[in-house]
């Protein structure tokens, strides 16, 4: 990969953010996360469009880790209100598997459930929103996730 493509990524990257800050209300790494999720599964699934595009998340109904699902409907335009994002309780992880119609292809990412964990210490040692988020930023996605498609 060339240093212009990692820029491009980057700074469409940064734009996608800005879009669900503005969606979600503020910045926060849970929120980066569901939008690297929606990233990731556009790119792998080579979506253009989200006509075809179902989603189903399965996630900790509380903040902040309901967050990534602002995140996941900011990028990929799969939602709560036009049925095609389905939400299930976890008690602790956070998987959400897509599924892509013609052609039939499904994808499931995982985060890792280390980053979680330290994203939950680090909070409580005080760290804010905006550092921890351009932490999740910057993180390698085979760090960040477990990615299976088939």
């Amino acid at each position: 990969m060339s240093f212009q493509n990692t820029y491009k990524e980057k700074e469409k990257l940064s734009l996608e953010i800005k879009k669900a800050e503005t969606l979600h209300g503020h910045l926060g790494p849970f929120l980066v996360i569901g939008v690297r999720i929606g990233e990731v599964a556009k790119r792998i699934l080579k979506v253009e469009s989200n006509e075809k595009l179902r989603a189903t998340a399965k996630i900790p109904l509380e903040t902040p880790f309901s967050c990534v699902l602002d995140g996941i409907q900011s990028t990929t335009q799969c939602t709560v209100g036009n049925q095609k994002l389905k939400i299930e309780n976890s008690q602790r992880e956070i998987t959400v598997q897509f599924k892509l119609e013609n052609p039939n292809s499904t994808l499931k990412i995982g985060v890792n459930q280390q980053i979680i964990e330290e994203l939950k210490q680090k909070f409580s040692q005080g760290a804010t929103n905006q550092e921890l988020a351009w932490k999740i930023v910057e993180l390698p996605e085979n760090q960040l996730f477990s990615i299976e498609k088939q």
